[in-house]
């Protein structure tokens, strides 16, 4: 699961960097935006939260919280790119994009309780089930 967690990390790295390249997204099938605020706002975003799954991909006992809040954001990015993608005519590549992300938040959900043997609230609420 450790592997996991990193390589999404590191693909969000790397999709940050594709969005912060000029005509980059035009390589991979995605029409961009006109302005570039809404192509620097994801590249900002994505960087950010692939540091963060690679930093807690180091230590998921203690850091699981973070990677299945992420999960959380990763379903709402599905939504969001698949109402890109199909209705505002930005590409089915970005649709694509949002399964991929819907896939990545089960395994997140269903691995890291097996992983850790801890339940799913568990994690999801920061309980170690430690006393005191």
């Amino acid at each position: 699961m450790k592997r996991f967690v990193f390589a999404t990390g590191l693909m969000n790295v790397l999709g940050g960097i594709l969005f912060a390249v000029p005509d980059a997204l035009l390589l991979v099938g995605i029409e961009a935006p006109a302005n570039r605020f809404w192509l620097l706002l994801p590249a900002l975003f994505l960087a950010f939260l692939g540091v963060i799954l690679i930093f807690s991909s180091r230590d998921l006992a203690n850091r699981a919280t973070i990677v299945f809040w992420d999960g959380f954001s990763r379903v709402t990015a599905f939504f969001v790119f698949l109402w890109f993608g199909l209705c505002a005519g930005m590409g089915n590549m970005v649709a694509l994009l949002g399964i991929v992300d819907l896939a990545v938040a089960l395994v997140y959900f269903v691995g890291l309780p097996r992983a850790l043997d801890r339940g799913f609230l568990s994690i999801l609420l920061d309980r170690h089930g430690t006393a005191g």
